[in-house]
C-alpha cells in the first residue's frame, strides 16, 4: 500500500489471524492489494459477499483457457521488484506467506501431499539457507512439474509464478557463498522455466514469457548445472526461432550445445538436436532440419544419465519432431508415417502435444486425401476444445493453406472461430 502511495496500513498479526480464521473480512481498501499479492481473484480468496459474487465480473480465464490481458498484467505487476522491496520484516513475512499460499494452492486442490517443513519457506529473512526450506521449495517445484500434464495452463500459471517469485526472493537473501545456493538455484530455474513454457507455448504470451526466461537463466547460472542450462537456452531459442529470426535463435542454440558437451544424457542430447532441427527448418534450412533429426536418433545411443525433470521428451516426441521436419522439407508421405508413429506412442496426458501432431498430420495428408486431412484437423480441434494449447493453434494456418482449394477451408475457419470465441 505504501508503494502505491496509500496510507500506511494499520495491520498486525492479530488482524491477519482474524482474516485467516474467518472471524473478520478484510476491508475494501485492503482487498485490491491482497488480490495482487496472491495473484488470485477476489472471489477465489473468499473476499466477496454473496451479493458481491452475484455482481462479480467474468472470470479472468476466458473460454478454452485463453487468459485475459488484464489478468496477465496483474501477474506482471506481481513479479516486479517493487513487491520484493516490501519494507520491514512483518511486511516481508506476510508477502512471502502470500506467495507460499499461492504456490501450493493447486497441490491442495489435487490432494497432493504438501512437503514437511513447508512453513520454513516463509520464515524470517536469513542470509544462510537451511536444508528444510530448500527441500520444501524443490518438492513444490516438482509437484508443479507433475501437475503441468493434468492442469489447464491458466489454472496452474499463477501458482508457478508465485513459486518462482518466492524462490527469487530466497536467492536474493542468501549469501553467494552458501553451499545450498546452487541447489536452490536449480529449483528456481526449473520453476521459472515452467512459467516461461506456460506463457510461451500454452498461452502465446511471448512478451511475458521473456521475464521468466531471464529469471530461469539467472537462476541456472547460480545452479552451475549444465544440463539445466541446455534446457533453458534451447527453450529460449524457440522464441526467435518461431519468429524466423535465425541469428538470435542460433546464438541460444550454440550456447546450449556448448553446455551439452559438459553434461547431458542421451535424451537431452536428442531433444537438443530436435530443437535445432525444427528451428533450422523454420528459418529456411529444411534439409539441415532433417539432418538434425538423424543426429537426434544417433544421440539416443549415447552415454550419460538424464535428469528427472526431463519429462517433455521421449521416443514418441522424437518421432513428432521428425514428422514436422520432414513436413517442412516437403516430404509429406514420410512425414505422415512418422507423425502416426508419434501419435501411437504418445503418453497418457499429453493431449496438448496430440493436437500439434494431428494438425501436422492433416497437412501431410492434404495433398493426397483432403477428406481425411479435414477429419484429422477436426480431431485436433476437438482436443483443443478440451485442453487449449496456443502452439497447436499456430499450426492451423498451415492446415488452412493445405486445404485452400477445397470446401473444407471455410469449415475449418468456422471450427477455429468457435475455439477462440470469447
Amino acid at each position: 500500500m505504501q508503494a502505491a502511495g496509500e496510507a500506511v496500513p494499520g495491520l498486525d498479526d492479530e488482524v491477519v489471524r482474524r482474516w485467516e480464521s474467518g472471524d473478520r473480512t478484510p476491508e475494501p481498501r485492503y482487498r485490491k492489494h491482497l488480490v495482487l499479492v496472491f495473484g488470485m481473484a477476489a472471489d477465489e480468496l473468499g473476499l466477496l459477499s454473496p451479493n458481491e459474487r452475484a455482481l462479480r465480473p467474468a472470470s479472468a480465464v476466458a473460454p478454452h483457457g485463453i487468459v485475459r490481458d488484464d489478468f496477465l498484467e496483474a501477474i506482471v505487476r506481481k513479479v516486479t521488484s517493487i513487491m520484493l522491496g516490501v519494507e520491514g520484516e512483518f511486511g516481508r513475512k506476510l508477502f512471502l506467506k502470500g506467495l507460499l499460499g499461492a504456490s501450493v494452492a493447486p497441490l491442495l486442490a489435487h490432494g497432493t501431499m504438501l512437503p514437511e517443513d513447508m512453513e520454513a519457506l516463509a520464515g524470517p529473512r536469513r542470509t544462510k539457507l537451511d536444508r528444510r526450506s530448500v527441500d520444501a521449495y524443490r518438492a513444490i517445484a516438482a509437484s508443479h512439474r507433475d501437475l503441468y500434464w493434468t492442469s489447464p495452463a491458466s489454472t496452474l500459471l499463477p501458482s508457478v509464478v508465485a513459486h518462482a517469485q518466492l524462490g527469487e526472493a530466497m536467492m536474493k537473501d542468501a549469501s553467494a557463498a552458501d553451499v545450498l545456493l546452487p541447489v536452490l538455484g536449480g529449483a528456481v530455474a526449473e520453476c521459472a522455466l515452467l512459467a516461461a513454457r506456460l506463457m510461451f507455448f500454452d498461452l502465446a504470451r511471448d512478451d511475458v514469457a521473456e521475464l521468466f526466461f531471464r529469471l530461469a537463466q539467472d537462476a541456472v547460472e547460480v545452479s552451475r548445472d549444465h544440463s539445466l542450462a541446455v534446457a533453458v537456452l534451447a527453450h529460449r531459442a524457440f522464441v526467435p526461432g518461431f519468429a524466423q529470426q535465425e541469428q538470435p535463435a542460433r546464438a541460444f542454440l550454440d550456447a546450449a550445445h556448448a553446455h551439452a558437451r559438459y553434461d547431458a544424457g542421451p535424451l537431452l542430447r536428442s531433444w537438443l538436436h530436435c530443437v535445432d532441427g525444427e528451428i533450422s527448418a523454420r528459418t529456411g534450412q529444411p534439409q539441415t532440419g532433417v539432418a538434425r533429426i538423424r543426429s537426434a536418433e544417433d544421440a539416443l545411443g549415447s552415454s550419460g544419465t538424464d535428469p528427472v525433470w526431463l519429462d517433455f521428451f521421449d521416443a514418441s516426441r522424437l518421432a513428432g519432431f521428425a514428422g514436422n521436419a520432414l513436413l517442412l522439407a516437403g516430404q509429406h508421405h514420410a512425414a505422415a508415417d512418422r507423425l502416426r508413429d508419434a501419435l501411437d506412442g504418445l503418453a497418457d496426458g499429453a493431449e496438448r502435444q496430440r493436437a500439434v501432431l494431428l494438425f501436422d498430420l492433416a497437412v501431410a495428408q492434404a495433398p493426397g486425401d483432403a477428406d481425411q486431412a479435414f477429419a484429422t484437423a477436426g480431431e485436433a480441434c476437438d482436443v483443443l476444445g478440451r485442453d487449449f494449447y496456443a502452439t497447436a493453434l499456430k499450426r492451423v494456418p498451415a492446415v488452412r493453406q493445405a486445404l485452400r482449394h477445397t470446401p473444407y477451408a471455410a469449415e475449418l475457419d468456422e471450427r477455429v472461430r468457435s475455439l477462440t470465441a470469447v
